[in-house]
């Protein structure tokens, strides 16, 4: 195999027979420059039999590397490390990329030679990957997301590329295209977020330190949503409770690197905090059992940003008969498991503490109750 311009990095794991349509979506490439390297991250028998009937039949393309570490992040730097590629190109094992995906990221690219990172619009659709629920998605989703960029970007009062007002930019990974090298230089993925959530923004948000990133107004993905049994197999990976633990570490990750990055800093990061604890308060909520726990991080929640209508809404709220919290809170039903172990008041009382004093400590007189 000639060494490639791109090499597009798809990670294997439970896709099955989706995993062949996604690879035809890549050989259907308008830009034929490339190779396919296929991530075994302990995958099981129905994709390794997809994966190898492709690399039987295009063995010139498409080749199988083995990460037995289970995770997207050891996932994915296995795939970049063992690519011959010039350029990266990210993609999941079960959504689809447009036929001119890979020409325009990089004519786009040869255009920006100072990005960081190039990514686009996309669409979503269903299972069957052809029904479309909504195309041209140009925003980071869902809302916690969009608005998790919007705190964070004020990290980066200045920059020193040719385009200073280039925001972060937390695309849908699949969408990504970068240089290998930038992405060595920056660290690769960070792999204490094994098994997932949350290491591709982190990752993003290293890559953004290099330089400005550039969004293609144009979908050229369609990014598939889980069947039942496929959301069924990610949640067994991880429960509520290790996200939660993930969000934190990717807290302390931030607050290491940027508290002293700009003036402004410690009230960004109470900003943050305070977004982030009612985030997670409804995982908290959720739970028959979580209640005063749910209670306790709204509250801390407060504290830090006290002139927020939406935290006090939802602090309201919380004081309403339990029955009700499914409407109020907007989930199905109220889970009367246990609680795992480690979800208690320490839990909360330690999210997100690597943080300056709180502006509001008055709230101590103010918000009392649980």
């Amino acid at each position: 195999m000639d060494t490639p311009v791109i090499s597009v990095v798809i990670t294997m794991y439970r896709e099955g027979e989706l995993l062949g349509e996604t690879v035809d979506s890549i050989l259907d490439q308008t830009f034929q420059d490339f190779e396919i390297v296929l991530v075994n991250n302990n995958a099981d028998p129905l994709t390794l039999t997809v994966a190898n009937r492709y690399c039987e039949t295009h063995p010139e393309k498409i080749r199988i590397v083995h990460e037995p570490i289970q995770g997207v992040s050891a996932a994915k730097n296995r795939g970049i490390i063992e690519s011959h590629g010039t350029y990266i190109a990210l993609h999941d094992g079960d959504d689809l990329s447009h036929p001119e995906r890979l020409s325009i990221q990089l004519e786009t690219f040869l255009q920006n030679p100072e990005a960081s990172f190039i990514c686009s619009w996309f669409d979503r659709v269903g299972p069957d990957g052809k029904q479309t629920i909504k195309k041209d998605i140009a925003d980071a989703t869902p809302y916690f997301w969009f608005r998790t960029e919007q705190i964070i970007k004020k990290l980066y009062p200045d920059r020193t590329t040719k385009n200073p007002g280039s925001p972060l930019d937390f695309s849908l990974i699949s969408t990504t295209f970068f240089k290998k090298q930038t992405a060595i230089d920056v660290g690769l993925f960070d792999n204490r977020f094994n098994p997932r959530w949350f290491e591709d923004f982190e990752f993003l948000t290293r890559l953004y330190e290099t330089g400005e990133v550039v969004k293609i107004p144009q979908s050229l993905l369609r990014y598939r949503m889980h069947t039942p049994e496929r959301a069924a197999i990610l949640r067994k990976q991880m429960n509520w409770l290790a996200i939660i633990r993930h969000l934190d570490l990717f807290y302390t990750i931030l607050w290491e690197r940027y508290q002293n990055k700009t003036p402004e800093a410690p009230k960004i990061f109470r900003e943050l905090r305070a977004f982030w604890l009612t985030y997670v308060s409804g995982f908290f909520l959720e739970q028959e059992k979580g209640r005063s726990l749910g209670k306790m991080a709204l509250k801390r929640a407060l504290t830090d940003n006290f002139q927020d209508p939406y935290i006090w809404k939802l602090w309201g709220k919380s004081f309403l008969p339990q029955a009700l919290y499914p409407k109020l809170f907007w989930f199905d039903e109220l889970n009367p498991n246990p609680l795992p172990e480690g979800a208690n008041e320490d839990l909360v009382r330690g999210l997100f503490t690597p943080s300056p004093p709180t502006e509001a400590a008055a709230m101590n007189g103010v918000c009392r109750g649980s």
